[in-house]
């Protein structure tokens, strides 16, 4: 399913759950090993890493990134499903039985003037 040859990645060592939680933010693709993360990281999430305290180094190293749970075609065709069935209600509020004069006073219609208190 991914080829596992050797490509330069990186290593994060530290608190896992909080590294995991960081780059699944980040959408990036990582294996997971009962030590540590190895990680296709870009410059913004090797800061983010970095901030949170983790240890993170380059490596060299084969890599068989953690398999989606739900592929690429599936997450389109929700996304489709979704824009085509998503509608736009709003509500109005309505002053029942007061005077259409007073109603544009009370939301700054034209002649409306502050009153002096």
């Amino acid at each position: 399913m991914f080829n596992s040859e050797t490509e330069t990645l990186t290593e994060v060592r530290g608190d896992l759950v909080l590294a995991a939680l960081c780059i699944g933010q980040f959408h990036a693709p990582c294996q997971i090993d009962p030590e540590r993360i190895l990680v296709r990281a870009q410059e913004p999430l090797l800061m983010a890493l970095g901030a949170l305290g983790l240890k993170i180094r380059a490596v060299v190293e084969e890599f068989t990134p953690a398999p989606l749970f739900v592929p690429d075609s599936e997450l389109l065709a929700q996304a489709a499903r979704h824009h085509e069935t998503r509608r736009v209600r709003t509500h109005v509020a309505r002053y029942h039985g007061a005077d259409p004069d007073e109603l544009e006073d009370d939301l700054g219609g034209e002649g409306s003037a502050p009153s002096a208190g």
